[in-house]
């Protein structure tokens, strides 16, 4: 399980920015790679979803996310990724892994997006729409 990993990363601003701090903070996130499965994914959307996190840290999650979940966690991969752009961030890391996952599972990828466009309430129209660009 990988609760003590994503505990650590949740708790690194507490502690701090140092180069020392982003060395361990690194490491964390490799061994939570490195552990992490499937059955993880409701822990690590949990994760990407809570308060403690910033810009970095939710692109931490998000990456091992669309590793092992795919275009099926395009919802909560979209709203953590608004939320950089809301704190003023411009979001490259997790636009590349958007892109990638976009590349690799591109029909998957264009149909949960229309999917989630099709909804009445979707707040991430303009996200999702760029996206699609990718799908190809």
């Amino acid at each position: 399980m990988i609760e003590k990993e994503i505990e650590a990363i949740l708790a690194w601003q507490d502690m701090g920015d140092g180069d020392t701090g982003v060395d361990g903070l690194i490491k964390v996130f490799e061994r939570l790679k490195s552990i992490a499965t499937e059955a993880d994914l409701p822990a690590l959307v949990a994760a990407i979803q809570s308060p403690k996190n910033n810009f970095w840290t939710r692109e931490l999650f998000a990456d091992p996310i669309c590793g092992l979940g795919g275009a099926d966690y395009l919802e909560p991969l979209l709203k953590a990724s608004q939320l950089g752009l809301d704190e003023g961030h411009d979001n490259d890391g997790f636009d590349a892994l958007l892109i990638e996952l976009a590349h690799i599972e591109p029909e998957k990828c264009r149909a949960k997006l229309e999917e989630l466009m099709a909804r009445d309430g979707f707040k991430h129209r303009e996200a999702a729409n760029w996206l699609l660009e990718f799908c190809s």
